[in-house]
């Protein structure tokens, strides 16, 4: 039914259904969510409507500490190609993993978002960084540079200018 209203325009209730099926508890809801996400990359114009849906699934993924749903989330995003929303979903994740004191998994989190080229949020970077500090973690000398946003061409200048003189 929704697909066929889809088919004539309509995509809320396409998206609307689709995050109906994407919370629930029921494993066997969640194939037919996968369907859904199916019908919507068949059909472009879509995307704007489940791009909506990607925060408050988030915030319901949060009120219930479900990393399940965060990270079948990114596999949603991912699939879609919604790029704006991949940086949110990810830095979710990530300060999920940072949460639970997971270091292998906020380590492969923030890989897989290096590796893409994913912005994540400027808060969660931080706190990502301060997480490796407590752990005893040395912090990269680019992840320094990108904390305290720095250009990386000036720090070197100022590594070579190690005897600098104060004058007042």
């Amino acid at each position: 039914m929704c697909e066929r209203l889809a088919d004539r325009g309509c995509f809320h209730p396409l998206s609307n259904v689709w995050k109906v099926f994407f919370l629930s508890e029921k494993r066997r809801y969640h194939a037919t969510a996968s369907e859904l996400v199916e019908a919507a990359r068949l059909r472009p114009r879509a995307k704007p409507f489940f791009e909506k849906k990607v925060s408050s699934v988030i915030s319901h993924a949060v009120d219930r500490c479900d990393v399940d749903v965060v990270q079948r989330l990114l596999n949603v995003v991912l699939y879609l190609g919604m790029q704006e929303c991949c940086g949110l979903v990810l830095s979710f994740l990530l300060e999920f993993h940072c949460d639970a004191d997971d270091l292998n998994s906020a380590q492969k989190t923030f890989e897989h978002s290096e590796t893409y080229g994913i912005e994540l949020n400027p808060v969660t970077f931080y706190r990502y960084t301060c997480y490796l500090s407590s752990r005893g973690i040395p912090i990269p000398h680019d992840l320094l540079l990108r904390k305290y946003k720095m250009d990386p061409r000036r720090a070197k200048d100022a590594a070579r200018q190690r005897n600098v003189k104060f004058k007042f």
